[in-house]
């Protein structure tokens, strides 16, 4: 008998949904139900007469349209959770890595600080997300097994966007990408802390260590509940993944 999984989160959630549904289930010992909503909506997320749903109305309509049981997640009939995007991404180090150089990084900036600095200021940025507001919500009322999935890194494509390869460029030639999975590896250990658990990107999506294969973005789709004649993100997004992508977790991920 299959593993009940809920998996919840914002638009990111399509790839894992549109992942699964994509011709033959890829797995057999699970079977998830997706619930999410738009934007900010997962931020109102709370427990309303036994089931978790956001309680700003337009986005608890979404979340029961998207999961197609027309109600919130009743925790009792899951076996483990999963939540993605919402957050869940080394932003903070990205954005403060030509400005700040540290013991454990290649390059010379204005300013040089502690590895802990930019940990810290990582994990205040997790600490304060979405994400978190959901999964202190779901462990306020079950000890059930609660995955927190990593967004994927920004595709390749990234290239094209002026701002993100002046960004990129420099880790890349400093050869810098340990330094981000050692900061992302500080904030996964306060998680395990909390009794999360943690989901990675698989390897073979990745380019670069920190970037994504463009194949695993390109044909990105919105997050909607019909899979027919969905709407694709715009030509240049490169913060989405594909149906591709999300079968490929769905392969990998250990849950």
């Amino acid at each position: 008998m299959s593993r009940q999984i809920c998996v919840m989160g914002n638009s990111h959630v399509a790839a894992l949904k549109d992942g699964w549904h994509a011709g033959i289930a890829p797995r057999t010992d699970i079977h998830p139900t997706f619930f999410g909503a738009l934007s900010d909506g997962m931020a109102t997320l709370d427990v309303v007469d036994g089931e978790v749903i956001p309680r700003d109305a337009k986005a608890a309509e979404f979340f029961r349209k998207i999961s197609g049981t027309g109600g919130g997640v009743k925790v009792a009939d899951f076996d483990a959770f999963v939540l993605a995007g919402m957050g869940f991404f080394p932003t903070p180090v990205f954005n403060n890595y030509r400005n700040f150089a540290t013991p454990s990084t290649s390059h010379e900036a204005s300013h040089f600080v502690s590895d802990a600095v930019i940990a810290d200021t990582l994990w205040e940025g997790i600490d304060a997300s979405m994400l978190m507001h959901c999964a202190r919500v779901l462990r306020r009322v079950t000890d059930k097994p609660i995955y927190l999935a990593w967004q994927a890194f920004c595709s390749e494509s990234l290239f094209e966007i002026e701002w993100r390869a002046e960004q990129m460029q420099p880790i890349l030639d400093n050869g810098d990408q340990a330094f981000v999975h050692k900061m992302m590896a500080l904030s996964e250990a306060r998680l395990r802390e909390e009794g999360f658990e943690i989901l990675n990107q698989p390897e073979e999506t990745l380019r670069d260590g920190v970037m994504t294969k463009a194949e695993f973005s390109r044909g990105s789709v919105l997050f909607r509940a019909e899979a027919e004649n969905a709407t694709a993100h715009r030509e240049n997004d490169v913060f989405h993944m594909n149906s591709l992508y999300g079968r490929t977790c769905w392969n990998r991920w250990d849950i």
